[in-house]
């Protein structure tokens, strides 16, 4: 083992040597463009120099495969892009380039974080985040690796961030780097020097400010987004000993006690700095970093990749490094992964994929520039593994004690939203709440990531069973009301009317009361399907009766039509209903079972509530087809009542026209009613919606046929039929 170990320490140096001494090369044409994040102030001064040596050395190492030997690669990062996010907007643009360079050729590789990788997706997606970027599922943008590298080829890396990289076990994402938070101060406090953070929490270290010759105490860039998240959640663990695969414990950030940890974080960053918070929230990894070297700040909470810089170049003895109090700090994992788009031929992009993540260059960059690798740590006897900790021994021993919190696997739950909208607004929530003092707000954003609408504790649940007793009445009047049209369906003032297809009708807008309870229930994929083809049957069954109604009418007064060929008209009218509605229900059911692509989304944000609802995507020819034969039906239906005349009027056809537009306008009000509920009384207001769309529903089956039956219940003995004559 101990030759192997050496063998390979020969060889890393003579490829590094040589990797120093190539010129820079430049083949045009040739090369394989990657899209890195912009590095952090602290790593910047060594971006020109991370870009020609990984370039130079990706050379040497692969002089000898000759599918990628005359390959150049060249990372590059969008200039505009800020150094810290300090904003939603800037995280936006952001996404939002690197969604358009995902569309685009331009890159054939991306080096993404996990906070980006596989973040727009949950079970339940969020319409904000596809409503902001213009894109849903953005996976499907990189190329799958699956059936071009084994899983066991990969296994020199750590398996939990390995996982990271794939999506239902696809794998898209090749373990790139790793990078975690650390402390760093001065040797002249004795304080810290003998102070051992594996067994104190961050409150502790308010003692050691009494004393110090610096002002501040710690030194965090909470102006970051990112920073600012990692610090809560980090404060937060360290606080209740939590860890990323406790979930259930997510409700210490809303429960009932969850403003004593609000209080607490804002007491600690206020205590541990004598800068104005207001100040304080605006501070970049710049201000902190040059304040540290002057030592205005008695710790400053950096990263491991910045060790090398702070530490080991500069032989710099007076600084050192001690792990986050009891070992726990958020992972950065960054993947590589390849551009669908690309133009370069697929195995070549693999081959160059693979090189770039492979043990030799995480050695290289490691060494060069203080990267640390992806490896599996528990593998000691391993000779890469052997290697980095000979070379990096106090960074492996920090490693090697980490308790590793997966920031992505904290706020994941069953119904939680995608993990890139956490990251957009909840750094936001918590900068109003250190400013502003609205626990409230807060406590909502944390609750709504957890939590659907219907889950919610601040809302008043309303048993979904009193629905159904006003249903029930309804569904009870509708059942008589149809017995009765049954009863007197030879009526002369029914007959005309098509009692068969009237039923029909009712029927249809009978399906309409149902929607409330659909809406209630838990959604699911099968439930989607099924409603998908409830509102078809729902629509058709309303639409094509009052079409075959108004066609039987417009050709008996037309063609003055005997009884005898009405009957026939009749027949074949029904014939005609029949298979066009069996036609379009069983294709319905075969698009939604078997073509459309359902998937579930959330109306609003962890800002506001998370209501979810049906979506789908795939071939939409049927939906196309089916609203412009709906459309053709109505405009048809529309003429043949215009035409008919006086005897539309006599016989209320226009009814049909009044039913179709109050339809219309029902379903539109809902759905816009059901995206503007106030939180506050929401089922409130959701089943007072709901009583009048049942309501709603019930008049237009009166409007229908009430005033006939009225008639009919009347003048039940009335036996002379209507003179047709008369009538036109």
């Amino acid at each position: 083992m101990e030759g192997i170990f050496k063998v390979i320490s020969i060889f890393y140096i003579l490829c590094s040597f040589i990797a120093r001494a190539l010129p820079i090369q430049n083949n045009t044409g040739k090369t394989i463009n990657i899209l890195i994040e912009k590095p952090d102030i602290v790593n910047m001064s060594n971006w020109d120099k991370y870009n020609n040596l990984i370039k130079n050395f990706f050379l040497v190492i692969n002089a000898e495969k000759s599918i990628i030997r005359d390959i150049d690669i060249n990372f590059s990062y969008n200039s505009n892009e800020p150094n810290d996010k300090t904003n939603i907007k800037q995280y936006e643009d952001y996404v939002k380039y690197v969604v358009q360079q995902l569309k685009d050729s331009t890159y054939d590789m991306m080096i993404l974080d996990d906070r980006f990788l596989f973040s727009d997706t949950a079970v339940i997606e969020s319409k904000y985040i596809e409503d902001t970027f213009d894109l849903r599922q953005f996976h499907r943008h990189y190329m799958n690796l699956s059936s071009d590298i084994k899983k066991e080829d990969l296994s020199y890396h750590n398996s939990k961030i390995l996982e990271g990289g794939y999506f239902d076990n696809q794998l898209f994402g090749l373990p790139f780097e790793l990078d975690f938070d650390l402390l760093y101060h001065h040797n002249t406090n004795q304080n810290l020097n003998n102070l051992n953070t594996e067994i104190i929490t961050w409150d502790d270290l308010l003692s050691i400010k009494n004393g110090s010759k610096e002002p501040n105490l710690l030194g965090v860039a909470l102006g970051n987004d990112d920073e600012l998240l990692n610090y809560f959640v980090e404060y937060t663990c360290n606080k209740y000993n939590l860890s990323s695969d406790q979930h259930n414990n997510f409700e210490i950030f809303y429960n009932n006690t969850s403003k004593d940890l609000y209080e607490s974080f804002k007491k600690f960053i206020t205590n541990s700095s004598i800068v104005n918070i207001n100040k304080n929230m605006e501070t970049t990894l710049e201000n902190t970093y040059n304040s540290f070297l002057k030592e205005e700040i008695v710790l400053f909470k950096g990263k491991a990749s910045h060790y090398k810089t702070l530490i080991k170049d500069n032989n710099n003895k007076n600084i050192l490094a001690k792990s986050l109090p009891k070992n726990l700090s958020v992972i950065n994992k960054k993947y590589l992964v390849i551009n669908k788009n690309s133009k370069f031929d697929k195995k070549i992009l693999i081959e160059a994929a693979l090189q770039l993540t492979s043990k030799e260059m995480q050695l290289y960059k490691a060494e060069e520039f203080g990267i640390l690798p992806t490896f599996d740590f528990t593998k000691s006897t391993e000779p890469s593994i052997q290697t980095y900790c000979g070379n990096n021994s106090e960074l492996c021993s920090l490693l090697g004690k980490l308790n590793v919190i997966n920031i992505k696997d904290i706020f994941k739950s069953k119904y939680s939203a995608p993990f890139m909208e956490v990251r957009m607004l909840l750094p936001g929530s918590i900068k109003n709440y250190l400013l502003n003092n609205d626990h409230k707000e807060l406590s909502n954003s944390f609750e709504n990531i957890d939590k659907l609408l219907t889950e919610k504790s601040g809302v008043i649940h309303i048993p979904i069973y009193l629905l159904y007793i006003p249903m029930g009445i309804f569904i009870l009047g509708i059942l008589i009301v149809i017995y009765l049209i049954i009863k007197y369906r030879n009526h002369p003032y029914l007959r005309i009317f098509s009692p068969g297809f009237c039923i029909l009708i009712i029927i249809g807008i009978t399906l309409g009361i149902f929607n409330p309870i659909i809406r209630l229930n838990e959604l699911s994929i099968p439930i989607c399907k099924m409603s998908y083809v409830h509102e078809t049957i729902n629509t058709d069954l309303t639409l094509f009766p009052m079409f075959a109604v108004t066609y039987r009418i417009y050709t008996i007064f037309n063609n003055k039509a005997k009884d005898k060929s009405s009957k026939h008209l009749n027949k074949y009218i029904i014939i005609f209903l029949v298979l066009a509605l069996v036609a379009i229900i069983t294709y319905s059911s075969i698009s939604s079972f078997f073509i459309l692509n359902f998937y579930l989304q959330s109306y609003g944000n962890i800002n506001t509530y998370r209501n979810p609802t049906c979506e789908y995507e795939g071939n939409k020819i049927f939906e196309f087809l089916e609203r412009r034969f709906n459309e053709l039906v109505y405009i048809v239906m529309f003429i043949l009542v215009i035409k008919t005349g006086k005897v539309s009027k006599r016989f209320g056809e226009f009814k049909y026209i009044y039913i179709m537009i109050f339809i219309l306008i029902i379903e539109l009000s809902t759905s816009f009613l059901l995206s503007h509920l106030p939180l506050n009384g929401y089922y409130g207001y959701y089943l007072l919606m709901c009583f009048v769309e049942m309501i709603a529903d019930v008049l237009l089956i009166y409007y229908l046929v009430g005033s006939r039956l009225i008639y009919v219940l009347k003048h039940p003995n009335e036996l002379e039929p209507y003179n047709t004559e008369s009538l036109i």
